[in-house]
């Protein structure tokens, strides 16, 4: 019977300890931050933006009805600007072209819909 007894407590403890040790689940809504403008260098157009979280991006559909792009020459709270087409997109590097005379403004980026921070640049 005490063996029985301390088997059972045993078995018991073991799934209270296993049950604290699981996993936590992911969180899904990260937002996405964006930490580095690298404007275009001696006659160069690429602008590169790094950051974390930025999802895959764009999969193929049209600029406007996409819910990953750039935003460039936005107010400081990412409204307004101008949406850009990335010609690469990772997950913590995008890249497009400088459209030009957009000027300042800031630099956002939009990834799955959640709208990262808003960093100043000078695009003209």
């Amino acid at each position: 019977m005490k063996r029985h007894l301390w088997i059972s407590l045993l078995a018991a403890a073991t799934v209270v300890l296993l049950g604290a040790c699981a996993p936590a689940p992911v969180m899904s809504n990260v937002v996405p931050t964006l930490y580095s403008v690298q404007l275009p260098q001696d006659g160069g157009d690429t602008v590169t933006l790094q950051g974390r979280y930025f999802g895959s991006g764009p999969s193929g559909e049209e600029l406007d009805d996409a819910d990953s792009y750039v935003v460039i020459g936005a107010r400081s709270d990412c409204t307004g600007g101008v949406r850009v087409a990335p010609n690469d997109w990772s997950a913590g590097r995008i890249s497009f072209d400088d459209p030009g005379g957009v000027g300042q403004g800031f630099v956002c980026v939009v990834a799955d819909g959640a709208t990262s921070n808003g960093l100043p640049a000078n695009l003209n």
